[in-house]
């Protein structure tokens, strides 16, 4: 057991050091000190979260809707930046679960 936590603290090691977590956390450093622009970032990204995940019939429109209602922060270069930063940083998180999900089962049979 301890070498698998040791081997867990290197991924987070690891993790940490990347160029995507490196670079996600210096924008969002960089994006909040100005609240004013991090909160309606935030609102945004709630709310789109929101979308994504009542999977309705009318989410491209949506989408839409809400891109127009935050243009004026989704424009700004750094928030672009901020985004597909943020967008590399989880990829690379899903694909370390999805690497460690499909090597290891749990038999959830009884949930049936």
């Amino acid at each position: 057991m301890n070498n698998v936590i040791e081997k867990t603290d290197q991924l987070i090691d690891a993790i940490q050091s990347s160029n995507e977590y490196l670079q996600y956390q210096m924008l969002q450093k960089a994006i909040s000190k100005d609240q004013d622009i991090y909160n309606r970032l935030n609102d945004y990204r709630r709310r789109n979260f929101e979308i994504q995940m009542n999977e309705q019939a009318n989410a491209v429109d949506e989408q839409e809707n809400l891109s127009r209602e935050y243009a004026d922060v989704l424009n700004r270069s750094e928030i672009k930046d901020f985004l597909v930063a943020e967008q590399r940083y989880i990829k690379m998180l899903r694909r370390v679960n999805k690497k460690l999900d499909s090597q290891f089962h749990v038999n959830i049979d009884f949930l049936e």
